[in-house]
């Protein structure tokens, strides 16, 4: 782990910053990849819809989970590590949807799922930060 020190109040921002968005994103995602029917995640390029339908919907209640654990992370500093974990699964999540996408070939944008890679990555990061200096 390296050695930057940051402000707390900073570092809350940043997380904060980052948080919001990247919850709203994977909450939505995930409800819709858990709820809607496999012709609509056709029509918007989820890239749960070339999974057997079961497994793209546990996908999507395992994003609506994540998000939560975010949110307690973001509320609650002495969860942080969990802030860091889900962060994690997310970078795993998209790099799989990376994959699935370039594989596939359905068109949907690259930069989305490297950007969320990137932005989510930096977020983990700032949560194991926080769970550093919690210690």
């Amino acid at each position: 782990m390296s050695k930057v020190k940051m402000p707390a109040l900073v570092r809350l921002g940043l997380i904060a910053l980052l948080t919001l968005p990247l919850v709203a994103f994977h909450g939505f995602v995930g409800w819709h990849k858990a709820c809607s029917s496999h012709a609509e995640l056709v029509l918007h390029t989820a890239w749960t819809a070339h999974l057997p339908e079961m497994l793209g919907k546990v996908i999507g209640w395992l994003e609506m989970g994540l998000t939560i654990a975010l949110l307690a992370a973001l509320l609650r500093p002495r969860l942080a590590r969990v802030g860091a974990v889900a962060c994690a699964a997310f970078v795993v999540l998209e790099a799989i949807s990376l994959l699935t996408h370039q594989v596939m070939g359905d068109g949907a944008p690259a930069l989305q799922n490297v950007v969320s890679i990137l932005v989510t990555a930096l977020l983990g990061w700032l949560y194991a930060q926080r769970a550093a200096a919690a210690r």
